[in-house]
């Protein structure tokens, strides 16, 4: 028998079949076999000859959505959604390949024109990102151009609210109250609220000086806590225990019968407690905590929040020298820019009081009184 003059194109298997490759539209390999080579080769011709099926922004982000859903907090996907919505109504049919990193820009520049805050808006390139990471992943994109895609100059940024040194001062020296023990305890680690209250004494090492974070708190499901592993790899963690929280552990352990940190107090419709804390007893004992130490705004309100807290360890650990990387560790951010943004704005502080005291104390020097503090000369 004659050999074919596309024998020698491709391989021949073992099982007495030629096996070639075709690319697709996306550059994907494929592989496919036939015992006839000259057959294979019409086979590959046609594939690759074949359009390509449209793929659309809708598609992927749904993709995205479905596997990463259960990932994102709660109250993050109820930040997320309408961005992620609005995103599916004006770029849902276009086809993915079309969506470039000057879309994004623009989408970006449109948020801005809005009023929407950094915040905010970072909120919604942190959605086109994720959609991008995972087309990737997926083979859809070859890379994530939101990488090179910055917010807009000149956004609205709201005030960091990291508590008051003198607030910090009332924490600390309010170990005592009811519940302050868990505020202590987060201005002391940068722990998040939900990772604080799923804690164990069993994740405290007090050899070690560690606490293991390893899950958190969902309420998502009505009132009922539940158990919830990190949603990054980044927040499977150890966090060190200073000196003063050691002590402060280390009494609280010895007075204690609960397996929890914070276990739910007994409820006042006859309920025993000592369970996981439902997010309804949290507020009642967070209130409580904040009336016993005098961190209560005029309207009798709590004047922080356990956020507060994890922003003012950020702010200690960059007052008292902790690089960005060691806090970025601690406070188990996914990804250093997002500490680094909290440092930029606080070396931004940092500096405008450093130059107000450096323009004061050139001013004595030169014998200059501000314009401000120069008093009038009695009318004669």
């Amino acid at each position: 028998m004659r050999k074919s003059k596309y024998a020698d194109l491709y391989t021949l298997r073992s099982d007495g079949r030629y096996q070639g490759y075709y690319r697709d539209a996306e550059g994907r390999r494929h592989a496919i076999c036939d015992r006839d080579p000259e057959q294979l080769h019409r086979k590959i011709l046609d594939k690759e000859s074949q359009p390509a099926p449209v793929i659309t922004f809708r598609a992927v982000a749904g993709s995205w959505e479905a596997q990463h859903r259960e990932e994102i907090e709660t109250r993050t996907w109820k930040n997320y959604k309408p961005h992620y919505e609005q995103l599916l109504d004006e770029y849902g049919d276009i086809p993915f390949g079309q969506v470039e990193a000057a879309d994004i820009a623009a989408d970006l520049a449109r948020a801005k024109a809005r009023g929407l805050s950094a915040s905010v808006v970072n909120a919604r390139r942190s959605i086109w990102r994720g959609i991008f990471d995972h087309a990737v992943i997926q083979g859809v994109a070859k890379y994530n151009p939101v990488s090179s895609v910055k917010l807009p100059k000149g956004l609205h940024r709201g005030k960091r609210s990291a508590p008051t040194d003198e607030q910090m001062q009332i924490i600390l020296g309010g170990l005592d109250a009811p519940f302050g023990l868990f505020a202590f305890l987060l201005l002391c680690t940068g722990l998040r609220k939900s990772e604080a209250l799923a804690l164990s004494w069993s994740d405290v090492d007090l050899e070690e000086n560690m606490i293991h974070i390893t899950k958190s708190l969902d309420y998502s499901n009505g009132s009922s806590p539940r158990y919830k592993a990190p949603k990054t790899d980044a927040g499977t963690r150890d966090v060190p225990i200073i000196g003063i929280l050691h002590d402060a552990l280390q009494a609280a352990r010895k007075d204690t019968k609960s397996t929890l940190l914070f276990p739910a107090p007994p409820s006042n419709r006859g309920g025993s407690g000592g369970g996981l804390m439902p997010d309804r007893a949290y507020d009642g004992a967070w209130q409580r905590y904040c009336e016993a130490v005098g961190l209560l705004d005029p309207e009798g309100k709590p004047a922080i929040t356990a956020h507060n807290l994890r922003h003012g360890t950020a702010t200690l650990f960059f007052e008292l020298g902790v690089d960005e990387l060691t806090a970025q560790r601690i406070l188990g951010h996914s990804r250093v820019e997002i500490t680094r943004e909290i440092y930029t704005d606080l070396r931004a502080k940092q500096l405008k009081k450093s130059v107000g005291r450096f323009d004061k104390g050139m001013n004595k020097k030169a014998g200059i009184i501000p314009v401000k503090q120069k008093k009038e000369k009695p009318a004669v």
